[in-house]
This record gives structure tokens, sequence and C-alpha cells, in this order.
């Protein structure tokens, strides 16, 4: 979801990609715009070819399965060895790119309650914080190749055509809507438009790199989220979901949305980037209009 959004915003500025994918034919459904679909396992395809920025998205998808032993191997082999691969890739370049801005995510925290949370916080003793910090450091070893490289923690995205968005307001649109767990954990989220304006801006700004947050600079607790979206949807939220119901259903999984944390994006706004949508009602309203 989040590379359909980039590639259209390369696209529209006058740039060209290439998509480097584990399924070909459905990446030329969704990305007819590029230039070139290149398989994973083809990846070394790419050695000889002139380019300027990768991107790096890679990563199965956390809330498509239940959570598991063998799921979570996969949630985390998707990421490091496809990383491990661009960096073997960019090895061989004799032409390098000059940055690579690599995703991931604020799970790195963990649940740190309500205080606020910087990139130099310590990771959360986690299976997420094992991730997100492991597929940091493997991007981080593009540097070696003198690569300029960014990493995002990116918080919940906020856009018309996530799942978990979908996810997130159907209690609400069918009446029973209220705050998961006990609402008073913070969601550091982000609208789809100043993620995909903060990836081009990172490649853009030559000062940038390490670790940025990738999150509104007004983080909410999960009950005012809750409620702004209740409000643009003209809905009650008063029924509020126990965190035990939650891991019933969700499993370990749940720990997405039952730990918070105030993940700030000082950095990026020290870099000079604007947030486009810094409020929650205002990202709200953008992503529920015309639903």
């Amino acid at each position: 979801m989040i590379g359909r959004h980039i590639a259209e915003a390369i696209v529209k500025r006058g740039d060209e990609f290439i998509a480097l994918t584990t399924n070909a034919d459905s990446a030329a459904k969704k990305l007819s715009s590029a230039k070139k679909i290149v398989e994973l396992n083809d990846y070394l395809k790419l050695r000889d070819e002139k380019i300027d920025a990768v991107i790096n998205l890679a990563g199965a998808n956390l809330g498509s399965k239940r959570w598991n032993d063998k799921t979570k191997k996969e949630f985390y082999d998707s990421r490091i060895d496809t990383t491990a691969k661009l960096v073997n890739l960019f090895s061989q370049m004799p032409v390098k790119p000059e940055v690579l801005v690599s995703a991931s995510g604020a799970d790195y925290y963990g649940d740190c309650g309500s205080k606020d949370v910087y990139e130099d916080s310590p990771r959360a003793d986690s299976f997420l914080g094992k991730l997100t910090g492991d597929w940091e450091q493997v991007a981080l070893k593009a540097e070696t190749y003198g690569l300029r490289v960014v990493v995002l923690r990116t918080g919940f995205v906020m856009a018309k055509n996530s799942e978990a968005v979908d996810k997130l307001l159907m209690p609400y649109k069918l009446f029973v809507g209220g705050p998961l767990g006990g609402g008073k954990q913070y969601v550091s989220w982000i609208h789809i438009d100043d993620l995909v304006g903060i990836y081009l801006y990172a490649i853009d700004i030559p000062g940038i790199s390490g670790i940025y947050n990738a999150a509104s600079p007004n983080p909410k607790t999960m009950k005012g989220f809750g409620k702004s979206a209740a409000k643009v949807l003209h809905r009650p939220a008063i029924f509020p979901v126990p965190g035990i119901v939650v891991k019933l259903i969700a499993g370990e999984m749940a720990a997405v949305v039952l730990e918070g944390r105030r993940a700030l994006p000082k950095k990026l706004i020290d870099a000079g980037y604007n947030f486009k949508f810094p409020r929650v009602e205002d990202a709200w309203k953008d992503v529920l209009k015309k639903q």
C-alpha cells in the first residue's frame, strides 16, 4: 500500500522507478508505471543499472496472519534477507546509488507509556523490538559501500486504502466502536501523504542520514484517536474492547495495538520537514471523506 503511493508520487514528479518484487505478475497489475519489474531472486540483474535512490519497503504484512513461530520467522526473514540482498547488490554495483531509504517501525520502542520517545531511546526486549532493530542494522551496512542511509521508524499509517485502517474503523461504522484495551496507550500515527513526503524528502536532502521517527508531532491516546475518527464518521465511541478480548482474538499480535508510545519526529522537523497533517482530526477528515 505504501509502495503504490510512493510510486505514484515518483512518477508524478517526473522520475522513473524499477520495482523489485516477490510477485512480478501482481506488481505488474499494481505498478503499471514501472520502468521495469524484477523478481527478487533475480536482484543481481540490477547490478549495472544506473539507480539514484533505493527505497526498501520489504516485509510480509504483520497483520496478515495469526502470529506463531512459523509466521514470525516469515515476518523476520522477509525483512532481514531482502535487505541483505540489497546490500549485496550495492557491493557489486560499479556505480552505486546515492541513498538507501529503508523502512522500520515505531514498534522498535515497545510500550513506553506516556513519556516522549526519540531515536536514541532504547530498543524493546520483544519480538518487534528485535525484528526492527536487526532490520535497521542490516540496512545501515549499506554505508560501507558509500551510500547515505536513512531509516524511517514509521507509526500507524492513515490511508484510504489501508487494511489496518479498515479493521480499526469497522466497529465504529457498525455503531459499536470504542477504545482498544485501556485506551490510554499512545498511538504514533502518520498520514500517508506525509509518509510519502518524508521518503522523497529523505531522497532529496543530502544532509539527512541515520534514523528518524516517521510519525506525526501530535500522537494521540487510543481513546482520542478513535474518538476523532468516530466524530468524522458521526458514530459513537462508547464501547471499549478490553485488552483480554483483543488478546483472545489477535493472540500475540495484540501487542501492536495494546502497547503505546509517543514517538516524536523532532529530528525530521529540525531537518526542515513540514507536516501536511500534524493534527489527527484533519488526517481523519481527509482519509474518511467520501466514505
